[in-house]
């Protein structure tokens, strides 16, 4: 049944029976609406939320990098210097290690991709080294007595994104409030309640499939915020964004969800995660569990009063949540949305976070001479996804079997 729009009136119609008109309706109307319809703008908002100064916001991001890199040329034992494909992230002062002769070096001066480097430095002899191993850096190693080192920082990237502008009404004609109130049946109270309902449903909605865009081609502007899905697969370049086989085993899922747990903003709680599902990948996890008798799905509550089962991977925990708007929109497209919930964040226009105004709310004709009474809610925020490699989209889910 489609949302009915317009004002609220006693004209029986589709979605509004005639009963209601009726002085004998009982004095309560049962809401058939899902449960927990929009708990990642919950959960969000209830870690903090921040402020946008302009419909243009943008937000910083930093991801701890492990350096890495190559041998670039073959080099001898007892080389004073070794070529690498990338010095990037090393200085004088650091030790690093070829990951296939397990020897360590010390680098005293770095010129371009060239180190200068003191071998042997530890357990393992001086040895030879080839094109293409690995070098990893293991940090520093300082002197007594040294001089400070130069500052070093993480790389910082800037996100861009937009705010975007929700708003929602509610309105009843002056007839239609004083005849429904004759019934007990609080009519205004109702649409207000459908109003804000359909308000945070928006907002959820947005914040699961939203894509950034700025609109100028009419006479205002119209800006939308980029939401989780489109975030992960940009700023991950789709790693973190997979479609299943038409079956899954606990090994591939957990090859998927390992991706989820590479990097965390929760240092207090780093691995777990909250994975939101429809209703087909709740049912192809709970089979994964049931053919691998070594995985248990626990139930719990949140500190949010969320029901949800605990399902343990070697790598983390995940909270599994059934999502109605993921039921609502295609319940069997077998989507798990893991997230980092810590890390994302609503930044509101201030001010501007549910602001309610009301027109007629002391029973009068209004101004511009309407009989009635109504209302809107408005918010504007831009979503900051400030971990999209901590997050995890997997499609595609139709079962799950052992392995």
């Amino acid at each position: 049944m489609a949302l009915n729009t317009g004002v609220f009136n006693t004209v029986p119609r589709t979605g509004h029976p005639a009963e209601l008109n009726k002085l004998s309706l009982a004095s309560h109307l049962m809401r058939l609406f899902p449960n927990g319809s929009s708990p990642i703008l919950g959960m969000s908002s209830m870690m903090g939320t921040t402020t946008a100064k302009a419909s243009t916001h943008g937000y910083f991001s930093k991801t701890a990098e492990f350096t890495t890199t190559t041998v670039a040329a073959n080099y001898a034992i007892a080389a004073a210097t070794i070529t690498v494909a990338s010095a990037a992230g090393i200085a004088a002062g650091d030790l690093i290690h070829n990951v296939t002769s397990r020897e360590n070096m010390l680098v005293t001066a770095v010129a371009g991709a060239v180190l200068t480097v003191t071998k042997a430095f530890g357990r393992v002899a001086d040895t030879a080294g080839v094109t293409g191993q690995k070098i990893i850096r293991l940090g520093t190693a300082a002197a007594e007595n040294s001089s400070r080192p130069g500052a070093r920082q993480f790389p910082t990237v800037y996100v861009p994104n937009f705010t975007q502008i929700f708003r929602n009404a509610w309105a009843v004609t002056g007839t239609a409030k004083a005849s429904l109130m004759e019934s007990g049946f609080e009519n205004v109270a109702e649409n207000r309640r459908d109003c804000a309902f359909m308000h945070t449903l928006d907002q959820e909605t947005a914040l699961i499939w939203g894509q950034a865009k700025m609109d100028t081609s009419g006479a205002q502007p119209i800006h939308t915020t980029q939401g989780i899905i489109d975030a992960v697969r940009q700023y991950t370049g789709n790693v973190n964004y997979q479609t299943a086989g038409a079956t899954t085993s606990l090994t591939e899922l957990t090859a998927y969800a390992a991706k989820a747990f590479k990097f965390s903003t929760d240092l207090g709680n780093p691995r777990m995660r909250y994975a939101f599902g429809d209703e087909t990948a709740i049912n192809v996890l709970n089979q994964i569990a049931t053919k691998n008798g070594s995985v248990q799905l626990t139930p719990d509550t949140t500190t949010f009063g969320m029901d949800y089962q605990n399902f343990k991977l070697y790598k983390g925990t995940l909270r599994l949540l059934e999502h109605s708007l993921l039921n609502g929109y295609d319940s069997t497209a077998g989507r798990l949305i893991i997230l980092d919930i810590p890390s994302i964040k609503l930044a509101y226009m201030s001010g501007r976070n549910a602001l309610a105004e009301e027109y007629g709310a002391g029973g009068k004709i209004v101004e511009n001479g309407t009989d009635g009474i109504g209302g809107s809610l408005t918010s504007e925020y831009a979503a900051e996804i400030l971990n999209p490699w901590g997050c995890m989209i997997i499609e595609g889910l139709q079962a799950g079997v052992a392995g």
